[in-house]
Protein backbone atom coordinates (compact mmCIF):
# COMPACT_ATOMS: atom_id res chain seq x y z
CA UNK A 1 0.00 0.00 0.00
CA UNK A 2 1.34 3.44 -0.89
CA UNK A 3 2.36 5.88 1.84
CA UNK A 4 0.12 8.96 1.81
CA UNK A 5 1.46 10.51 5.01
CA UNK A 6 3.20 13.27 3.07
CA UNK A 7 0.25 13.99 0.78
CA UNK A 8 -1.27 17.33 1.95
CA UNK A 9 -4.54 16.45 0.21
CA UNK A 10 -4.96 13.29 2.30
CA UNK A 11 -3.15 14.19 5.51
CA UNK A 12 -5.63 16.60 7.10
CA UNK A 13 -7.26 16.89 10.50
CA UNK A 14 -11.05 16.60 10.78
CA UNK A 15 -12.80 17.24 14.11
CA UNK A 16 -16.19 15.62 14.77
CA UNK A 17 -18.43 17.50 17.20
CA UNK A 18 -21.51 15.93 18.80
CA UNK A 19 -23.89 18.82 18.18
CA UNK A 20 -24.23 22.60 18.29
CA UNK A 21 -27.40 23.49 20.19
CA UNK A 22 -28.57 27.09 19.70
CA UNK A 23 -29.24 29.26 22.74
CA UNK A 24 -32.93 29.34 21.83
CA UNK A 25 -34.63 27.05 19.37
CA UNK A 26 -36.86 28.59 16.71
CA UNK A 27 -40.29 29.56 17.99
CA UNK A 28 -42.32 32.06 20.01
CA UNK A 29 -41.35 33.14 23.53
CA UNK A 30 -42.75 35.25 26.36
CA UNK A 31 -40.51 36.82 28.98
CA UNK A 32 -42.16 37.77 32.29
CA UNK A 33 -40.33 40.15 34.65
CA UNK A 34 -41.69 41.06 38.11
CA UNK A 35 -40.38 43.04 41.06
CA UNK A 36 -41.44 43.48 44.68
CA UNK A 37 -40.22 46.21 47.04
CA UNK A 38 -39.16 45.10 50.52
CA UNK A 39 -37.75 46.92 53.50
CA UNK A 40 -34.46 46.26 55.25
CA UNK A 41 -35.99 43.35 57.17
CA UNK A 42 -37.33 41.72 54.05
CA UNK A 43 -40.95 42.63 54.62
CA UNK A 44 -42.98 43.45 51.55
CA UNK A 45 -43.68 47.16 51.46
CA UNK A 46 -46.52 46.98 48.95
CA UNK A 47 -48.88 44.20 48.06
CA UNK A 48 -48.71 45.15 44.44
CA UNK A 49 -45.74 43.83 42.45
CA UNK A 50 -44.32 45.51 39.40
CA UNK A 51 -44.45 43.19 36.41
CA UNK A 52 -44.08 43.39 32.65
CA UNK A 53 -44.21 40.84 29.86
CA UNK A 54 -42.29 40.78 26.62
CA UNK A 55 -43.11 38.62 23.63
CA UNK A 56 -40.55 37.82 21.00
CA UNK A 57 -39.76 35.13 18.47
CA UNK A 58 -36.69 33.37 17.16
CA UNK A 59 -37.31 32.93 13.46
CA UNK A 60 -35.74 30.37 11.19
CA UNK A 61 -36.45 28.12 8.24
CA UNK A 62 -39.29 25.72 8.89
CA UNK A 63 -41.11 24.41 5.83
CA UNK A 64 -38.73 25.79 3.21
CA UNK A 65 -35.22 27.23 2.93
CA UNK A 66 -35.31 31.00 2.48
CA UNK A 67 -31.70 31.15 1.23
CA UNK A 68 -30.81 27.63 0.04
CA UNK A 69 -27.65 28.66 -1.81
CA UNK A 70 -26.22 30.20 1.37
CA UNK A 71 -27.36 27.53 3.82
CA UNK A 72 -26.68 24.34 1.84
CA UNK A 73 -22.95 23.91 1.19
CA UNK A 74 -23.22 20.61 -0.70
CA UNK A 75 -25.11 17.36 -1.07
CA UNK A 76 -23.73 13.86 -1.48
CA UNK A 77 -24.03 12.19 -3.88
CA UNK A 78 -24.04 15.25 -6.05
CA UNK A 79 -26.99 16.22 -8.22
CA UNK A 80 -27.32 13.85 -11.22
CA UNK A 81 -24.14 12.02 -10.18
CA UNK A 82 -23.54 8.44 -11.24
CA UNK A 83 -21.36 5.95 -9.40
CA UNK A 84 -21.08 3.26 -6.74
CA UNK A 85 -23.37 4.82 -4.14
CA UNK A 86 -25.25 1.75 -2.92
CA UNK A 87 -22.96 1.53 0.14
CA UNK A 88 -23.12 5.18 1.28
CA UNK A 89 -25.70 7.19 3.19
CA UNK A 90 -26.71 10.35 1.30
CA UNK A 91 -26.24 13.53 3.29
CA UNK A 92 -26.60 17.30 3.21
CA UNK A 93 -23.90 19.69 4.45
CA UNK A 94 -25.00 23.02 5.95
CA UNK A 95 -22.98 26.17 6.54
CA UNK A 96 -24.93 26.90 9.74
CA UNK A 97 -23.80 24.55 12.49
CA UNK A 98 -26.91 24.97 14.67
CA UNK A 99 -29.47 24.35 11.91
CA UNK A 100 -30.07 20.60 12.52
CA UNK A 101 -30.99 21.37 16.16
CA UNK A 102 -32.95 24.61 15.73
CA UNK A 103 -36.12 22.51 16.06
CA UNK A 104 -36.87 19.03 17.38
CA UNK A 105 -38.90 15.98 16.29
CA UNK A 106 -40.35 15.58 19.79
CA UNK A 107 -43.37 17.45 21.05
CA UNK A 108 -42.90 20.65 22.99
CA UNK A 109 -41.79 20.03 26.60
CA UNK A 110 -41.86 16.26 26.10
CA UNK A 111 -39.46 14.70 28.60
CA UNK A 112 -40.27 11.05 27.94
CA UNK A 113 -37.15 10.64 25.81
CA UNK A 114 -33.62 10.65 27.12
CA UNK A 115 -32.62 13.02 24.30
CA UNK A 116 -35.38 15.57 24.95
CA UNK A 117 -34.48 19.22 24.22
CA UNK A 118 -32.61 20.96 27.06
CA UNK A 119 -33.87 24.10 28.73
CA UNK A 120 -33.25 27.34 26.79
CA UNK A 121 -29.66 28.45 27.06
CA UNK A 122 -28.51 25.09 28.45
CA UNK A 123 -26.19 22.56 26.81
CA UNK A 124 -26.12 18.80 27.28
CA UNK A 125 -23.81 15.86 26.68
CA UNK A 126 -26.71 13.69 25.52
CA UNK A 127 -27.03 13.00 21.80
CA UNK A 128 -29.73 15.36 20.55
CA UNK A 129 -32.21 14.28 17.88
CA UNK A 130 -32.33 16.38 14.74
CA UNK A 131 -35.59 17.54 13.18
CA UNK A 132 -34.27 16.78 9.68
CA UNK A 133 -33.66 13.60 7.74
CA UNK A 134 -32.91 12.49 4.18
CA UNK A 135 -35.54 10.14 2.73
CA UNK A 136 -34.67 7.99 -0.29
CA UNK A 137 -37.21 6.68 -2.79
CA UNK A 138 -37.00 5.07 -6.22
CA UNK A 139 -39.34 3.81 -8.91
CA UNK A 140 -39.84 0.47 -7.13
CA UNK A 141 -41.40 2.26 -4.15
CA UNK A 142 -43.90 3.98 -6.43
CA UNK A 143 -44.67 0.76 -8.31
CA UNK A 144 -45.49 -1.07 -5.06
CA UNK A 145 -48.14 1.50 -4.11
CA UNK A 146 -49.25 2.81 -7.51
CA UNK A 147 -52.59 1.00 -7.45
CA UNK A 148 -53.59 2.12 -3.96
CA UNK A 149 -52.09 5.62 -4.06
CA UNK A 150 -52.13 7.07 -7.61
CA UNK A 151 -51.08 10.49 -6.25
CA UNK A 152 -47.80 9.05 -4.89
CA UNK A 153 -45.11 10.62 -7.11
CA UNK A 154 -41.32 10.87 -6.92
CA UNK A 155 -41.25 14.53 -7.93
CA UNK A 156 -42.07 16.97 -5.09
CA UNK A 157 -45.22 18.97 -5.72
CA UNK A 158 -45.63 22.72 -5.34
CA UNK A 159 -48.05 23.70 -2.60
CA UNK A 160 -48.68 26.32 0.07
CA UNK A 161 -48.24 26.22 3.84
CA UNK A 162 -52.01 26.18 4.11
CA UNK A 163 -52.00 22.76 2.42
CA UNK A 164 -50.42 21.30 5.56
CA UNK A 165 -53.69 21.74 7.45
CA UNK A 166 -56.66 19.38 7.32
CA UNK A 167 -59.44 20.43 4.99
CA UNK A 168 -61.74 20.71 7.99
CA UNK A 169 -59.49 23.46 9.37
CA UNK A 170 -58.62 25.06 6.02
CA UNK A 171 -61.19 24.51 3.25
CA UNK A 172 -58.61 25.58 0.64
CA UNK A 173 -56.21 22.80 1.68
CA UNK A 174 -55.52 19.85 -0.62
CA UNK A 175 -54.62 17.58 2.30
CA UNK A 176 -58.11 16.23 2.82
CA UNK A 177 -58.21 13.83 5.76
CA UNK A 178 -54.58 12.72 5.43
CA UNK A 179 -51.86 13.55 7.94
CA UNK A 180 -49.32 16.33 8.17
CA UNK A 181 -47.67 18.55 10.78
CA UNK A 182 -50.93 20.13 12.00
CA UNK A 183 -52.90 16.87 12.19
CA UNK A 184 -54.23 17.90 15.61
CA UNK A 185 -55.89 21.08 14.25
CA UNK A 186 -59.31 19.82 13.18
CA UNK A 187 -61.42 23.00 13.18
CA UNK A 188 -61.29 26.78 12.85
CA UNK A 189 -61.71 27.58 16.54
CA UNK A 190 -58.42 29.48 16.45
CA UNK A 191 -56.89 31.48 13.60
CA UNK A 192 -54.53 29.26 11.63
CA UNK A 193 -51.87 31.98 11.77
CA UNK A 194 -51.40 31.20 15.48
CA UNK A 195 -49.83 27.87 14.49
CA UNK A 196 -47.31 29.53 12.17
CA UNK A 197 -44.04 31.25 12.91
CA UNK A 198 -43.93 35.06 12.68
CA UNK A 199 -43.50 36.05 9.07
CA UNK A 200 -44.99 32.84 7.63
CA UNK A 201 -48.21 33.07 5.63
CA UNK A 202 -50.70 30.38 4.63
CA UNK A 203 -50.08 31.28 0.99
CA UNK A 204 -46.28 30.92 1.13
CA UNK A 205 -45.05 28.48 -1.51
CA UNK A 206 -43.41 25.25 -0.37
CA UNK A 207 -42.67 21.81 -1.82
CA UNK A 208 -44.38 18.71 -0.44
CA UNK A 209 -44.12 14.94 -0.68
CA UNK A 210 -47.15 12.73 -0.05
CA UNK A 211 -45.89 9.32 1.04
CA UNK A 212 -48.01 6.30 2.05
CA UNK A 213 -47.95 5.94 5.80
CA UNK A 214 -47.32 2.22 5.49
CA UNK A 215 -44.13 2.90 3.51
CA UNK A 216 -43.09 5.71 5.84
CA UNK A 217 -43.29 3.38 8.85
CA UNK A 218 -40.85 1.04 7.08
CA UNK A 219 -38.17 3.58 6.12
CA UNK A 220 -38.49 6.37 8.70
CA UNK A 221 -35.91 6.69 11.50
CA UNK A 222 -36.77 6.42 15.18
CA UNK A 223 -36.23 9.22 17.68
CA UNK A 224 -33.05 7.49 18.84
CA UNK A 225 -31.89 7.11 15.23
CA UNK A 226 -32.25 10.85 14.70
CA UNK A 227 -29.86 11.49 17.59
CA UNK A 228 -27.10 9.80 15.55
CA UNK A 229 -27.96 11.22 12.14
CA UNK A 230 -26.48 14.70 12.50
CA UNK A 231 -23.20 16.12 13.74
CA UNK A 232 -20.76 18.99 13.25
CA UNK A 233 -17.43 18.79 11.46
CA UNK A 234 -14.53 21.21 11.66
CA UNK A 235 -12.35 20.84 8.56
CA UNK A 236 -9.60 22.63 6.72
CA UNK A 237 -10.71 25.14 4.08
CA UNK A 238 -7.39 25.34 2.28
CA UNK A 239 -8.34 22.88 -0.46
CA UNK A 240 -12.07 23.59 -0.49
CA UNK A 241 -13.90 25.33 -3.34
CA UNK A 242 -14.45 29.04 -2.80
CA UNK A 243 -17.83 29.90 -1.30
CA UNK A 244 -18.78 33.46 -0.32
CA UNK A 245 -18.85 33.90 3.44
CA UNK A 246 -17.32 30.46 4.12
CA UNK A 247 -13.98 29.79 2.48
CA UNK A 248 -13.15 33.38 1.51
CA UNK A 249 -13.06 34.92 4.99
CA UNK A 250 -9.40 34.19 5.52
CA UNK A 251 -9.87 31.46 8.15
CA UNK A 252 -7.96 28.17 7.67
CA UNK A 253 -10.77 26.08 9.23
CA UNK A 254 -14.51 26.03 8.86
CA UNK A 255 -17.36 24.35 10.73
CA UNK A 256 -20.24 22.60 8.99
CA UNK A 257 -23.24 20.56 10.11
CA UNK A 258 -24.17 17.33 8.33
CA UNK A 259 -27.51 15.49 8.23
CA UNK A 260 -27.63 11.87 7.03
CA UNK A 261 -30.32 9.56 5.82
CA UNK A 262 -30.84 6.03 7.15
CA UNK A 263 -31.53 4.16 3.90
CA UNK A 264 -29.01 2.87 1.36
CA UNK A 265 -29.67 3.48 -2.35
CA UNK A 266 -30.59 0.47 -4.46
CA UNK A 267 -28.00 -0.45 -7.12
CA UNK A 268 -28.81 0.12 -10.77
CA UNK A 269 -31.59 2.52 -9.82
CA UNK A 270 -32.18 6.24 -10.08
CA UNK A 271 -32.60 7.38 -6.51
CA UNK A 272 -34.55 10.46 -5.41
CA UNK A 273 -33.36 12.12 -2.20
CA UNK A 274 -35.48 14.48 -0.10
CA UNK A 275 -34.42 16.59 2.86
CA UNK A 276 -37.64 16.73 4.89
CA UNK A 277 -38.80 18.21 8.16
CA UNK A 278 -39.87 15.92 11.01
CA UNK A 279 -40.67 18.70 13.44
CA UNK A 280 -42.86 17.38 16.29
CA UNK A 281 -43.68 14.26 14.23
CA UNK A 282 -42.86 11.75 16.97
CA UNK A 283 -46.39 10.30 16.79
CA UNK A 284 -45.54 9.06 13.28
CA UNK A 285 -41.99 7.87 13.88
CA UNK A 286 -41.41 4.14 14.51
CA UNK A 287 -40.58 3.16 18.06
CA UNK A 288 -38.95 -0.11 17.02
CA UNK A 289 -35.60 -0.41 15.25
CA UNK A 290 -37.30 -2.79 12.81
CA UNK A 291 -39.82 -0.14 11.75
CA UNK A 292 -43.56 -0.44 11.87
CA UNK A 293 -46.33 1.65 13.36
CA UNK A 294 -45.33 3.61 16.47
CA UNK A 295 -46.48 2.56 19.90
CA UNK A 296 -47.87 5.88 21.10
CA UNK A 297 -48.66 6.28 24.76
CA UNK A 298 -51.15 9.14 24.32
CA UNK A 299 -53.75 6.96 22.62
CA UNK A 300 -53.25 8.36 19.11
CA UNK A 301 -53.13 5.61 16.48
CA UNK A 302 -52.46 6.73 12.90
CA UNK A 303 -54.60 5.25 10.14
CA UNK A 304 -52.09 3.23 8.10
CA UNK A 305 -54.22 3.55 4.95
CA UNK A 306 -53.67 7.30 4.70
CA UNK A 307 -50.89 9.45 3.30
CA UNK A 308 -48.39 11.54 5.25
CA UNK A 309 -47.53 14.94 3.79
CA UNK A 310 -44.00 16.18 4.46
CA UNK A 311 -42.39 19.52 3.65
CA UNK A 312 -39.40 19.08 1.31
CA UNK A 313 -36.62 21.57 2.02
CA UNK A 314 -34.21 20.19 -0.59
CA UNK A 315 -34.46 17.48 -3.24
CA UNK A 316 -32.07 15.98 -5.77
CA UNK A 317 -31.48 12.70 -7.58
CA UNK A 318 -28.55 10.48 -8.52
CA UNK A 319 -27.89 7.11 -10.09
CA UNK A 320 -26.24 4.21 -8.30
CA UNK A 321 -24.48 2.02 -10.85
CA UNK A 322 -23.29 -0.54 -8.34
CA UNK A 323 -19.84 -0.13 -9.89
CA UNK A 324 -16.87 2.02 -9.08
CA UNK A 325 -16.83 5.50 -10.58
CA UNK A 326 -13.08 6.15 -10.39
CA UNK A 327 -11.16 7.65 -13.28
CA UNK A 328 -9.53 4.33 -14.20
CA UNK A 329 -12.92 2.65 -14.28
CA UNK A 330 -14.25 5.35 -16.57
CA UNK A 331 -11.34 4.80 -18.94
CA UNK A 332 -11.97 1.07 -18.87
CA UNK A 333 -15.60 1.70 -19.70
CA UNK A 334 -14.60 3.44 -22.93
CA UNK A 335 -13.57 0.06 -24.33
CA UNK A 336 -16.16 -1.99 -22.43
CA UNK A 337 -13.29 -3.33 -20.36
CA UNK A 338 -13.77 -5.24 -17.13
CA UNK A 339 -13.04 -3.43 -13.83
CA UNK A 340 -9.46 -3.74 -12.55
CA UNK A 341 -8.67 -6.56 -10.15
CA UNK A 342 -6.66 -5.76 -6.99
CA UNK A 343 -6.21 -2.21 -8.28
CA UNK A 344 -4.06 -3.44 -11.15
CA UNK A 345 -4.37 -1.93 -14.61
CA UNK A 346 -6.35 -4.02 -17.03
CA UNK A 347 -4.81 -5.19 -20.25
CA UNK A 348 -7.79 -3.66 -22.01
CA UNK A 349 -6.36 -0.23 -21.22
CA UNK A 350 -3.69 -0.80 -23.86
CA UNK A 351 -6.41 -0.21 -26.43
CA UNK A 352 -7.06 3.28 -27.72
CA UNK A 353 -9.23 5.11 -25.20
CA UNK A 354 -9.01 8.63 -26.61
CA UNK A 355 -12.10 10.81 -26.60
CA UNK A 356 -12.11 12.22 -30.11
CA UNK A 357 -14.41 13.17 -32.93
CA UNK A 358 -14.90 10.66 -35.67
CA UNK A 359 -13.18 11.58 -38.90
CA UNK A 360 -14.18 10.44 -42.37
CA UNK A 361 -11.57 8.68 -44.46
CA UNK A 362 -11.81 11.37 -47.12
CA UNK A 363 -10.59 14.10 -44.74
CA UNK A 364 -7.27 15.76 -45.49
CA UNK A 365 -4.32 14.35 -43.51
CA UNK A 366 -3.80 17.52 -41.46
CA UNK A 367 -7.37 17.46 -40.16
CA UNK A 368 -7.23 13.73 -39.46
CA UNK A 369 -4.00 14.20 -37.51
CA UNK A 370 -5.45 17.07 -35.46
CA UNK A 371 -8.58 15.10 -34.56
CA UNK A 372 -6.44 12.11 -33.65
CA UNK A 373 -4.43 14.31 -31.28
CA UNK A 374 -7.59 15.28 -29.41
CA UNK A 375 -8.22 18.65 -31.05
CA UNK A 376 -11.63 19.91 -32.07
CA UNK A 377 -12.45 22.89 -34.33
CA UNK A 378 -14.52 25.53 -32.55
CA UNK A 379 -16.00 28.86 -33.60
CA UNK A 380 -13.84 31.74 -32.41
CA UNK A 381 -15.02 35.35 -32.02
CA UNK A 382 -12.10 37.75 -32.51
CA UNK A 383 -11.61 41.14 -30.88
CA UNK A 384 -11.57 42.92 -34.22
CA UNK A 385 -14.81 44.19 -35.73
CA UNK A 386 -16.03 46.12 -38.76
CA UNK A 387 -18.28 49.16 -38.50
CA UNK A 388 -20.78 49.57 -41.27
CA UNK A 389 -23.95 51.67 -41.29
CA UNK A 390 -24.00 52.02 -37.53
CA UNK A 391 -23.57 48.30 -36.90
CA UNK A 392 -20.47 46.53 -35.56
CA UNK A 393 -19.81 43.12 -37.09
CA UNK A 394 -17.45 40.95 -35.07
CA UNK A 395 -14.77 39.12 -37.03
CA UNK A 396 -15.03 35.36 -36.68
CA UNK A 397 -12.83 32.40 -37.47
CA UNK A 398 -12.41 28.74 -36.58
CA UNK A 399 -9.64 27.72 -34.15
CA UNK A 400 -8.27 24.48 -32.74
CA UNK A 401 -8.88 23.57 -29.10
CA UNK A 402 -8.04 20.59 -26.92
CA UNK A 403 -8.46 19.84 -23.23
CA UNK A 404 -5.71 19.37 -20.64
CA UNK A 405 -5.34 15.64 -21.40
CA UNK A 406 -3.43 14.65 -24.51
CA UNK A 407 -3.06 11.13 -25.99
CA UNK A 408 0.68 11.64 -26.46
CA UNK A 409 3.66 12.80 -24.45
CA UNK A 410 4.42 16.51 -24.42
CA UNK A 411 8.12 16.98 -23.70
CA UNK A 412 8.14 20.77 -23.87
CA UNK A 413 5.37 23.30 -23.70
CA UNK A 414 4.81 25.38 -26.81
CA UNK A 415 4.67 28.60 -24.78
CA UNK A 416 7.08 30.54 -22.60
CA UNK A 417 6.24 31.69 -19.08
CA UNK A 418 5.21 34.13 -17.72
CA UNK A 419 2.11 34.85 -19.80
CA UNK A 420 0.80 38.42 -19.47
CA UNK A 421 -2.38 37.85 -21.50
CA UNK A 422 -4.24 35.06 -23.33
CA UNK A 423 -3.04 36.47 -26.66
CA UNK A 424 0.50 35.55 -25.62
CA UNK A 425 -0.64 31.92 -25.21
CA UNK A 426 -2.34 31.74 -28.62
CA UNK A 427 -0.38 29.63 -31.10
CA UNK A 428 -0.54 30.08 -34.88
CA UNK A 429 -0.34 26.94 -37.00
CA UNK A 430 1.16 27.90 -40.38
CA UNK A 431 0.32 24.52 -41.90
CA UNK A 432 -3.43 25.11 -41.58
CA UNK A 433 -3.56 28.88 -41.10
CA UNK A 434 -5.55 28.32 -37.89
CA UNK A 435 -5.01 29.38 -34.31
CA UNK A 436 -4.56 26.98 -31.38
CA UNK A 437 -6.34 28.57 -28.40
CA UNK A 438 -5.93 25.68 -25.96
CA UNK A 439 -3.38 27.38 -23.72
CA UNK A 440 -5.17 30.73 -24.02
CA UNK A 441 -8.42 29.16 -22.83
CA UNK A 442 -6.61 27.48 -19.92
CA UNK A 443 -5.01 30.81 -18.95
CA UNK A 444 -8.37 32.57 -19.01
CA UNK A 445 -10.02 29.84 -16.95
CA UNK A 446 -7.23 29.99 -14.38
CA UNK A 447 -7.55 33.76 -14.08
CA UNK A 448 -11.30 33.55 -13.54
CA UNK A 449 -10.89 30.88 -10.85
CA UNK A 450 -8.21 32.94 -9.10
CA UNK A 451 -10.23 36.17 -9.15
CA UNK A 452 -13.19 34.30 -7.69
CA UNK A 453 -11.18 33.95 -4.48
CA UNK A 454 -11.74 37.20 -2.58
CA UNK A 455 -8.55 37.00 -0.51
CA UNK A 456 -6.39 36.38 -3.58
CA UNK A 457 -8.02 39.07 -5.72
CA UNK A 458 -7.70 41.63 -2.90
CA UNK A 459 -4.02 40.83 -2.40
CA UNK A 460 -3.43 41.02 -6.15
CA UNK A 461 -5.12 44.43 -6.34
CA UNK A 462 -3.04 45.81 -3.47
CA UNK A 463 0.15 44.47 -5.05
CA UNK A 464 -0.62 46.03 -8.43
CA UNK A 465 -1.53 49.30 -6.76
CA UNK A 466 1.78 49.26 -4.88
CA UNK A 467 3.72 48.55 -8.08
CA UNK A 468 2.00 51.48 -9.80
CA UNK A 469 2.89 53.78 -6.90
CA UNK A 470 6.52 52.62 -7.01
CA UNK A 471 6.67 53.48 -10.71
CA UNK A 472 5.24 56.95 -10.07
CA UNK A 473 7.73 57.54 -7.26
CA UNK A 474 10.62 56.45 -9.44
CA UNK A 475 9.58 58.75 -12.29
CA UNK A 476 9.01 61.65 -9.89
CA UNK A 477 12.42 61.23 -8.27
CA UNK A 478 14.09 61.02 -11.67
CA UNK A 479 12.41 64.21 -12.89
CA UNK A 480 13.26 66.05 -9.70
CA UNK A 481 16.88 64.92 -9.81
CA UNK A 482 17.30 66.17 -13.38
CA UNK A 483 15.31 69.40 -13.15
CA UNK A 484 16.10 70.69 -9.66
CA UNK A 485 19.69 69.62 -9.06
CA UNK A 486 20.75 73.29 -8.75
CA UNK A 487 18.00 73.98 -6.22
CA UNK A 488 18.97 70.98 -4.14
CA UNK A 489 22.60 72.02 -4.20
CA UNK A 490 21.68 75.35 -2.55
CA UNK A 491 19.80 73.70 0.35
CA UNK A 492 21.70 74.20 3.64
CA UNK A 493 23.38 71.14 5.05
CA UNK A 494 21.19 71.13 8.18
CA UNK A 495 18.05 70.93 5.98
CA UNK A 496 19.47 68.44 3.53
CA UNK A 497 17.82 65.47 5.16
CA UNK A 498 14.16 65.88 4.18
CA UNK A 499 11.56 63.74 5.84
CA UNK A 500 8.68 63.18 3.48
CA UNK A 501 6.20 61.88 6.05
CA UNK A 502 6.24 61.19 9.76
CA UNK A 503 7.27 57.61 10.51
CA UNK A 504 10.25 55.32 10.52
CA UNK A 505 12.63 55.56 7.60
CA UNK A 506 14.53 53.04 5.59
CA UNK A 507 17.27 53.42 3.07
CA UNK A 508 18.09 56.83 1.55
CA UNK A 509 17.83 57.80 -2.10
CA UNK A 510 20.49 60.27 -3.28
CA UNK A 511 18.92 62.90 -5.56
CA UNK A 512 21.84 65.32 -5.75
CA UNK A 513 25.28 65.69 -4.31
CA UNK A 514 25.09 65.91 -0.56
CA UNK A 515 21.28 65.54 -0.49
CA UNK A 516 19.70 62.39 0.79
CA UNK A 517 15.93 61.83 1.17
CA UNK A 518 14.57 59.41 3.70
CA UNK A 519 11.66 57.24 2.48
CA UNK A 520 8.92 56.30 4.95
CA UNK A 521 7.93 52.70 5.71
CA UNK A 522 4.31 53.18 6.66
CA UNK A 523 2.74 54.85 3.66
CA UNK A 524 4.07 56.16 0.38
CA UNK A 525 3.54 59.91 -0.15
CA UNK A 526 1.26 61.05 -2.95
CA UNK A 527 2.84 62.17 -6.19
CA UNK A 528 4.22 65.72 -5.90
CA UNK A 529 4.67 65.72 -2.12
CA UNK A 530 8.43 65.51 -2.36
CA UNK A 531 8.64 68.61 -4.56
CA UNK A 532 6.35 70.56 -2.22
CA UNK A 533 8.38 69.62 0.87
CA UNK A 534 11.64 70.39 -0.87
CA UNK A 535 10.51 73.92 -1.85
CA UNK A 536 9.05 74.63 1.59
CA UNK A 537 12.33 73.60 3.21
CA UNK A 538 14.12 76.42 1.34
CA UNK A 539 12.01 78.93 3.32
CA UNK A 540 13.16 77.59 6.70
CA UNK A 541 15.34 80.11 8.64
CA UNK A 542 19.03 79.37 8.73
CA UNK A 543 20.65 78.77 12.11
Amino acid sequence: MSDNSNNPQLNQLVSFIQHDIPGLEDGKYQLNVSQQVTDAKGHIVSDDSLSVSYRFAVTGDRFRLSKPTELVYSVFPAENASGEYNTVLPNVVFTKTTFPWSRYPTKTLNEEFDNAPPSPGQDTDVDMSTWLTVILLDEDDVANYAGQYPSFKLTPADAAIGDLFLSSANPQSTLGTNYSYFYGVTDQSKPLSTYLDPGDQLTDTIQILDIPLELFFKIAPTINDLSLMAHVRKVSLINKPTMPGISDVGEPEGSFSIVFGNRLPNPMKKTYAYLVSLEEMEDFLPTSEDGGAPDNQDGFTPDISKLLRLAVLKSWNFYSTGESATFVDQLNALNNAAPPVNHETNADLTANTNLRLTCPETAIPIVKAALGMGYVPLNHNLRAAEYNSGVFTIDKTVSWYRGPLAPYQINKAAINLPIPSPDKATIFDPTTGMLDVSYAAAWTLGRQMALQDTSFSTALYNWKKGVSQDVLDSVENSVLSESFSAVFASIPAQSASLKLKTGETTQGDTLAAGVQVRRPLQQKPPAGSFLRNAILSLKQPKN
